[in-house]
């Protein structure tokens, strides 16, 4: 009976023991962050694809390199404002790589009087292709295509009026203001090439190129 009771207490002491440290209040584990593996890290960049419209101005110098003539040389250099409209599309064609296309035509105030003859413009215009690389929102681009521009030579035996065509190289900078509105700084080089002018019995001769300043503002759609 003695080791019976011995038995009973020991069990009894152990059962409560394990109720008491039940009862303690238990150590609290911080929460743990989930962690997802599953997700990619995304940056956000501007896209430059899609439409654009727009306006610019600058500064436009006209180069006229002629030989004497029967009425005087077509050979004095020429400048003055310049002002007009362009429009384009770019394709954003892999990350930060940019092709487009855009015309563009231009008022020009330019005018060269020499002693018996005369040579003025009125417009100019290009169609061109666009290629650039973007830093996020600033784009820095060359471009290159055909131009054309209207001349008037006049002379006393009368006057001559063409439109020809050359070649346009140049380059710029453009940065999105906006989402949809942008704006840009940029060069061309205009080359026509070596020019004729007939009046009557008589002839002129001159190399005709020019060079465009000009910044501008878009609107992308």
């Amino acid at each position: 009976m003695l080791r019976i009771a011995s038995y009973t207490a020991i069990a009894l002491g152990l059962m409560a023991g394990t109720s008491l440290a039940a009862d303690l209040p238990q150590p609290v584990q911080p929460n743990q962050p989930e962690i997802s593996y599953d997700t990619p890290a995304t940056f956000s960049t501007y896209d430059w694809s899609g439409a654009y419209i727009g306006a610019n101005a600058g500064w436009s110098f006209l180069g006229a390199d002629g030989k004497n003539g029967a009425y005087g040389a077509l050979d004095d250099d020429q400048d003055g404002l310049t002002a007009g409209v362009h429009a384009g599309y770019n394709f954003m064609v892999a990350p930060g790589f940019v092709l487009g296309a855009e015309a563009d035509i231009q008022y020009n105030d330019l005018e060269e009087k020499t002693a018996g003859v005369e040579l003025q413009s009125d417009w100019n215009a290009s169609v061109r292709a666009r290629a650039g690389y973007a830093f996020d929102r600033t784009l820095v681009y060359g471009t290159g295509g055909a131009a054309f521009k209207d001349l008037t030579a006049k002379a006393p035996a009368g006057k001559d009026e063409k439109t020809v065509a050359g070649y346009v190289v140049g380059a710029g900078v453009e940065q999105a203001v906006t989402d949809t509105l942008t704006a840009r700084l940029e060069y061309l080089y205009q080359d026509f090439g070596k020019q004729k002018f007939d009046f009557g019995g008589t002839s002129e001769k001159t190399k005709i190129d020019e060079n465009l300043v000009r910044a501008g503002v878009s609107m992308k759609f």
